[in-house]
Order: structure tokens, then C-alpha cells, then sequence
């Protein structure tokens, strides 16, 4: 009975050990999230072919093979949820307001994802408060896409900075020659 009750107990132990050295691989869609960038990003800019262009595109890359290309086609899924549609249709008008600061200078890509005000000098008290306004809107509506996007593609919620890294990026990657940029040690150039 005690070398049993001994087995049974090693048994368990041992049971116990391997399990606690097993850990939780959180997936991330990388992939997915890169893709949903690039597509909302192009969108907010308005740069990037037109999604009827890209159909059509798919189309007759598939054309004359197998099945599974154009299967493959149809399944490529677009990240869009009313809060998503909501946040990109008030980024794309605020958009063209913010061109003239960028094209200036005086707002610049952060590193991080978000706008930064870089200077104010030579506006007025109204215009310098009309671009406060600019940049918080937009960096509050960045943040709530950010989690938006990860929510929409089951992204664990501690890893939305990774889905902002990734955004930061396509932000910096479609800024315009000119654009003031903050490269990753923090300092600021022109793209």
C-alpha cells in the first residue's frame, strides 16, 4: 500500500512539474495586422489603389490558373467594424486639414504612432489652438483604431502595443518627402 500510495504521489508530482513548465503562447496575427495597416492607412490618405481596382487586380491574376488562387482571393478579409469605419471616416476629413502642418513642419510622426506638435511659431493664438485640436483628435482617434483593430482580429489586449508598432511604421512608411519623421532613437528628420 505505501509503494503505491509513493507511486501515486511521484506520479502526481511529476504531473505537476511538466504542466507548470508549460507556458501560454499568445498568438499574433502579424500578418493580418500589417495588412489592416497598410489598407486603413492608404485609406485615411487617400493613396494606394481603390479597392475595385484591387479586385479587379486579383481577378485577372487568377485568371487562367487553378481554383485555389481565386479561392485564396475571396477569402482575403478586410479588418472593418462600425467603430473601425467610424474612426477612419473622421481621420480621412481631418486629414487634408493636417496636410498644411505637415507639409510646414510644424506637426511630425512620431515613432510611437502618434502626431506630435513640433512648432508653433508664426500662428496665431486661434490657429495654434485650432492645431492642438487637430492633433488630439487625431491621436485619440489613433489610440481607440489601435485597440479597435486588435480587438477586431482577437489580439490579446496586452498586445496592442505591438499592433501600434506596426501602425507607426505604415505611418511613417506612406509620410510624404518633405514630412518631418521621428526616427526610432527619437530624433527628427524629413522623410
Amino acid at each position: 500500500m505505501k509503494i503505491r500510495s509513493l507511486k501515486v504521489l511521484f506520479l502526481g508530482g511529476l504531473a505537476l512539474a511538466v504542466l507548470s513548465c508549460i507556458t501560454v503562447n499568445i498568438y499574433f496575427p502579424e500578418a493580418e495586422v500589417k495588412k489592416a495597416a497598410e489598407d486603413i492607412v492608404n485609406e485615411v490618405q487617400g493613396t494606394g489603389p481603390k479597392k475595385d481596382e484591387v479586385k479587379k487586380d486579383e481577378i485577372k491574376k487568377s485568371e487562367g490558373f487553378s481554383l485555389m488562387p481565386r479561392l485564396h482571393a475571396q477569402q482575403a478579409t478586410e479588418v472593418s467594424t462600425p467603430g473601425i469605419r467610424a474612426l477612419k471616416e473622421g481621420m480621412k476629413a481631418r486629414f487634408e486639414q493636417l496636410v498644411p502642418h505637415y507639409d510646414a513642419g510644424r506637426i511630425g510622426i512620431g515613432n510611437d504612432g502618434y502626431l506630435k506638435t513640433l512648432k508653433e511659431e508664426g500662428l496665431s493664438m486661434q490657429d495654434r489652438s485650432v492645431l492642438r485640436k487637430l492633433v488630439g483628435d487625431e491621436n485619440n482617434d489613433r489610440k481607440e483604431l489601435y485597440a479597435q483593430v486588435a480587438k477586431a482580429l482577437n489580439v490579446d489586449p496586452s498586445k496592442i502595443a505591438d499592433v501600434q508598432k506596426i501602425f507607426a511604421n505604415q505611418w511613417t512608411s506612406t509620410a510624404r518627402a518633405g514630412w518631418m519623421v521621428q526616427k526610432p532613437d527619437g530624433s527628427w528628420a524629413k522623410k
